[in-house]
């Protein structure tokens, strides 16, 4: 079950991908012009014939929210992958990475970098068919790492392909933590913890009122419907109150928590001056320290 909701959800993430690459209103472009390699072809098709504005109807009436949150947490990942980049970081990892493309999205910024892929191994192999039919050739920086989180240890994976604990790394852990129990995710963190100083993870978060049933948030019925009918249900959420002691107990210290209003005013601008929309009410991205 949890096999085949990973690969459902990492398929679902890349076809909202594809789909905002095309939003040309905003005022700061959102583009992932890769997302559409890992699209099934009807939906591929779809993408590319229907009208943006129908496009993003179709799918907020779906889960209202669900296009603006993909623009906004694509972007505000991104911003963080540049800005470690430009800060030095030696090593990147992405924590459930499903169709993500960073590694041939920003190759050129990347270069210098070692970027290690951890992820689920059925999805992992799926990418990889994917990617070498599509672009022959991958990064020789790129290195990949089967895990399954609920059973596997992060540590070992990452050390057995060659991740050296004691460089500055930053983790990226997008679109995952809330389908895992709290043990493992506090595992992933006290992991990051025992990295080299200046180590950091972004990851982005469920409000534990909606883990708890509370799906009054905007959008938060109609994704709670979603998990039901894929049979995935969220189990680890956090009261935002609570996230900085959270993280403190895993020797961690924050550095950003944006919740949906931060999140709108930062990425949705368009060019008009009027903003593109709401995002999900029921997420929020956190960046951590060690």
């Amino acid at each position: 079950m949890t096999h085949i909701a990973a690969i459902t959800s990492a398929e679902t993430l890349a076809t909202l991908r594809a789909v905002v690459a095309n939003e040309t209103r905003l005022a700061v472009k959102c583009e992932d012009r890769f997302a559409k390699a890992f699209v099934r072809t009807k939906n591929r098709i779809l993408a590319s014939v229907l009208p943006q504005a129908l496009l993003k109807k179709v799918f907020d009436t779906a889960a209202p929210g669900s296009y603006c949150f993909t623009i906004a947490r694509t972007r505000h990942f991104d911003e963080a992958l540049l800005a470690a980049c430009r800060s030095g970081v030696q090593q990147v990892v992405l924590l459930g990475a499903g169709y993500d493309s960073r590694a041939f999205r920003f190759k050129d910024a990347l270069a210098g970098v070692t970027i290690f892929e951890v992820d689920h191994p059925g999805t992992q192999a799926r990418k990889q068919r994917i990617l070498q039919a599509s672009f022959g050739k991958l990064p020789a920086n790129l290195h990949y790492a089967p895990v399954d989180f609920t059973r596997d240890s992060l540590e070992a994976a990452l050390l057995r392909n060659g991740f050296v604990r004691n460089r500055r790394t930053l983790f990226l852990w997008e679109g995952v933590s809330y389908y895992l129990p709290e043990r493992a995710v506090q595992n992933v963190l006290d992991f990051v913890a025992s990295c080299a100083p200046g180590s950091s993870i972004m990851f982005d978060y469920a409000i534990r009122s909606f883990v708890d049933g509370n799906a009054s948030t905007y959008g938060g019925e109609q994704v709670a419907n979603w998990l039901k009918r894929i049979g995935e249900p969220f189990l680890f959420g956090l009261d935002p109150a609570e996230t900085s002691a959270f993280l403190a107990a895993r020797k961690m210290r924050v550095l950003s928590d944006l919740g949906p209003e931060e999140l709108e005013k930062r990425y949705l601008d368009m060019k008009d001056g009027t903003s593109l929309g709401r995002t999900l009410g029921h997420v929020r991205i956190v960046h951590a320290q060690a």
